[in-house]
Formats: C-alpha cells, structure tokens, sequence
C-alpha cells in the first residue's frame, strides 16, 4: 500500500449535513462591514460568563423564544462566543431571518443545516464520502462489464461475489483522510428545487451551510489538500486496487479514469434534460465549465460528485435505476424529475482531485492549519479581553462604590458633630469650613444683635474675616450702599469704627 498526495479543487458548494438543524438559539445572522453574515454561537460559554445571572435567569425562564433570540441578539458578542462565521451568500436569507426573528409564533424560525465540521468550528470533507463516490463508479462498472444484474439479484450477494464480505472487503485497500477546510470560509446558501417542468409546486427545504466552490468565484477556500492510500495492506509496494475474485485492478490513473467515464455521460444527460431549459439559463454556465473540465480532466485528475442533493442519477447505479410507482397508465412515474441548486443557480457537490507533490501537499495544509489556529486566537482572545474589561468594570465600580460608602461615613460623622454643638457654635464651624451660602451667612449677621456679648463678639469677628477676604464685600469704594451699612455695623460691634 502507498501513499499518494491530492490537492482537492471544491468546484461547486458542498454540502456533508449532520442530519440535524441547528438550534435556533445557537445562531443569529446580522449586518457586519456591508456583508451579511451568520455566526455558530457557544451560548453556554457565553451564559458561564455572562455578569447578572439574575438577568440572564429572568429572560430565560419564560416560553417566549422569539424574545429570547432578540435578547440573545442584543447581548452577545459573536466575535468571542462564536464557534464560526458563515458568510450569507444571499441578502434575501437575511431579510428572511430578521422576519421570523420579529415572528412572536415559536414554530415559525429559519431551519439551517450545518456542515459537518471538526468541533463544531472547521468544516469536514469525509474521506467516506469521496471513496463512497468511488466506489459507486466502480460498482456501476462492475454491473455493466461483469454482468451482475444488480437491479434483478440479490443485491448484497453479488457485490460479494466481486468484492468480498464487509470484513473482507476489496475497498479496504482504499483509504482516504477526512479534509479539514478552511476556518469561517463556508457559505449559507438556499438549496431551491427547481423542476423540469416549469410552475410545479417545488419542495422547501433548509438553509445549508456549504464548502465554497470554485466556479462560485472563490479562491483559497475551495482548495484543499488529503492523501489518500491504495494497494494491499501486505505489500508496501502495491499501489492498484484488485479485485482478487474477477483478477482485476486499477492504479489510479485507471481508477480516475474509469470514475471520469461513470460521471461524463450523466452531467451530459443531466445538462439536455434540465440545463438547456429556459428557467435553467442561469444555472447553464456553470454547467457547462463542469463539462469543459471533466471533459478535459489530465491523466490521474478524478471528479467526484459528493454530499447532500448530488442527484439521484449520479449516485445509484445505471441498470438499477430508483422504482418509482405506478400512473394511471400503469407505467412507473418518471423519476429525477427536480434540480436542487444553490440559491437557483449552481449545482451541489462537485470536487476535483489533482496529483500533488508531498511537499506541496505540507505547505497547503501547514497554511491551512496556520490560517485556522490564528483564527481560534483570535476569538480565545478576543474573550479574554471582554471578560478582563468586565473585571475591571466591576473592580471600578467596587472602588466608586467603597469611597462612596467613605464620603457618607465622613459626612455623617460631621452631622453628628455639628448636632452636638451648641447653635451659635454650629454656625462658626459652618462658617469656617465655608459651608454657609449667601443667605445664611446674611441671616447670622442679622441675628447678632440677639446674641450674647461673647457670641456677638465671636460672630462678628468671623462674619469680618469673611468679608475682609471679598473688597467687594468690604472695601467702600467696591461694595454696594448696603454692604457698607453692614460692615460699619460690624466694626461698631467690634469697637473698629
């Protein structure tokens, strides 16, 4: 068994489900830098650290899930709690969600269908998947050349016949890696069915979350790189995959040839009984450059057709063609009738895998790995510097708090020292610590004839001092009529005049 290396073209959106949606608490959509994007959240990551529990437990406790997402929506920061960033390929998928996100009926929310992806946060291409496409090819060949009649036979017992039981399988001399993709590359796109006859009620489906393809325009995305193994596990030169029980096999060049051959005939009949249709014309381009390429494909480049709405002509076996029931004119009603297509346009799952160098297939997946690390730092980052903000807040507002509690703590002591002075010598302290306004020191001049002498005299010398400090309040040629009648009275107390 040997080694060999692929770099691995994504040419149209893939999309690999889990076979579950995602939970409609799990992700919001928003406006981002004139993009629309929707972000994979950690609620409960953001829940742990979230700053009033009492807050959190009060929104969360009710029934009402639109109004839960909207407090989600407005409290969360997906730059930190996200598990990933999909693009939206497609305003409408938007515009669509702030709609049911207004909608106040629970039921009512937008379905999306995540890629399958490594911890939730970088997409996954299953090997499986890829030698599933392989294997179809070959057991599509096998039913042609060697006469299986699979679709009139005991279907397992005649691929045992050639390839061996399930412990013992052929296939098991083909081994193909998982390929991880790119972090926050994938897109959400609408998966919309379109029939061969135009005006017939098409089927909804969920939004899917995709690996972006080439021919969508995109670049370092769609491109990956996997290794895969072939031959005999006992030989380490072997590199042909063999079918000991028929004595035939292919090295890779055959196999991708003979895969080639399986594909080219059906995107033909694919492209003349749906592309060539009018309400077709837009999906017709990228068709036709799948065409171009496969027709063209060098020695050892293999495509494959992979992941959910491949169709049905490319994943099942010519003569064993899907059984349809009967019309009224008892015969089988027509199958593979529809296209689902990227948002209307673009066909689902097509890939291409090209021979690589070892050192080419390192460097690709070094900048990969690189690529996707810098983006987890980021958002570990990111968090922690939310949460060390929130702790300084917090500090800040414990220290605002304790000189709070100081200042109230001064004043009331103050207040109950003033409260146990006499009047007259509440006044003076006032008066000193500049605490009395305009008016009340007037009103302590205009009681100094009430006063005992002791008082009189005390009070008169402070209300002097004050007003020695102002010329306003005690030069004559700078202070009104009226505060010079006052001053000449204090003087007059005072034995100054």
């Amino acid at each position: 068994m040997q080694t060999k290396f692929f770099r691995l073209d994504v040419l149209t959106p893939v999309h690999i489900g889990t076979g579950e949606e995602v939970d409609p608490m799990s992700y919001l959509m928003r406006q981002e830098e004139g993009e629309a994007v929707c972000h994979i959240l950690d609620t409960n990551a953001w829940a742990a650290d979230y700053p009033d529990p009492a807050e959190l437990c009060a929104e969360f406790s009710g029934s009402n899930i639109p109004q839960m997402r909207s407090f989600l929506a407005g409290k969360i920061d997906p730059e930190s709690y996200g598990v990933r960033r999909i693009r939206v390929s497609d305003g409408a998928i938007l515009a669509e969600y702030e709609t049911k996100l207004k909608d106040q009926r629970t039921t009512n929310q937008l379905l999306l269908s995540p890629q399958m992806s490594g911890n939730g946060r970088t997409p996954i291409l299953p090997g499986s998947s890829l030698k599933g496409a392989l294997r179809t090819a070959v057991i599509d060949w096998l039913d042609r050349e060697q006469g299986l009649r699979l679709k009139n036979s005991d279907y397992h017992k005649a691929l045992e016949s050639v390839l061996g039981t399930i412990t013992d399988n052929a296939f098991k001399q083909l081994k193909i890696s998982d390929i991880e993709g790119w972090a926050d590359s994938t897109l959400l796109v609408e998966a919309r069915e379109l029939r061969r006859k135009e005006g017939k009620t098409a089927t909804p489906k969920s939004k899917c979350e995709v690996l972006p393809g080439r021919l969508q325009g995109e670049s370092t995305a769609s491109t990956l790189f996997c290794k895969l193994a072939i031959g005999s596990l006992n030989q380490p030169t072997d590199q042909r995959l063999t079918l000991e029980k028929i004595k035939k096999s292919w090295d890779w060049n055959e196999l991708a040839a003979l895969v080639n051959a399986y594909l080219l005939p059906r995107l033909a009949a694919e492209f003349d009984k749906f592309y060539c249709q009018p309400h077709f014309a837009r999906a017709r381009p990228v068709v036709e450059k799948l065409r171009e390429r496969l027709t063209n494909a060098a020695p050892g480049q293999m495509f494959l057709r992979v992941g959910h709405y491949s169709q049905i002509e490319f994943v099942t076996v010519r003569d064993n063609q899907p059984q349809t029931r009967q019309g009224k004119d008892k015969t089988p009603l027509p199958y593979g009738t529809t296209r689902t297509l990227a948002n209307g346009v673009i066909p689902f799952g097509w890939v291409c895998l090209t021979p690589c160098s070892e050192a080419e297939y390192r460097q690709g997946v070094t900048e990969r790995e690189a690529a996707n690390h810098a983006a987890a730092a980021r958002r570990v980052a990111r968090r922690q510097e939310i949460i060390q903000a929130r702790v300084q807040k917090q500090l800040e507002e414990a220290e605002s708090l304790r000189q709070q509690q100081q200042v109230a703590e001064a004043e009331a002591q103050r207040q109950a020292e003033l409260a146990a002075l006499a009047p007259v010598d509440r006044q003076l302290l006032l008066l000193s610590q500049s605490a009395l306004n305009e008016n009340e020191v007037i009103a302590l001049f205009t009681s100094l004839p009430q006063l005992e002498e002791t008082d009189r005299l005390r009070v008169a010398r402070a209300i002097r001092d004050l007003w020695q400090a102002d010329p306003k309040k005690w030069n004559k040629k700078e202070c009104s009529k009226k505060q010079w009648e006052k001053v000449q009275q204090l003087k007059k107390i005072l034995g100054e005049d």
